[in-house]
């Protein structure tokens, strides 16, 4: 959530500007059916320039576990590395390549 007006109200939430959605931090711990979800959008995308989405979240997966990333969530950070004008590749392997504890930064 950088240079977003945020408005810290917890630990893990902030309103990311005035009416606009909220930015959740959010840990997961890799396991054996990994993340647990697919994401779509990148920069040089088919559909134009577009944000990292979530697209699935897999029912096995630490994103099932825990339950508070959603179809649909903007994925802003992976480990503090932001995603702002990355393709889909290079998304794709930032998620891949963490190791145990990921945290990402949502707006949803």
């Amino acid at each position: 959530c950088i240079n977003l007006n945020l408005k810290k109200t917890d630990p893990y939430n902030w309103f990311c500007g005035p009416g606009s959605h909220m930015c959740k931090s959010i840990s997961l711990e890799r396991g054996p059916d990994g993340l647990g979800f697919s994401i779509v959008g990148g920069f040089g995308s088919p559909h134009g320039d577009l944000p990292i989405y979530v697209k699935t979240v897999f029912s096995k997966g630490a994103a099932a576990e825990d339950g508070r990333l959603k179809r649909g969530d903007q994925v802003i950070a992976v480990n503090s590395q932001s995603l702002e004008g990355v393709t889909h590749e290079e998304a794709v392997c930032i998620l891949k390549k963490t190791k145990g504890t990921v945290t990402l930064t949502v707006l949803s």
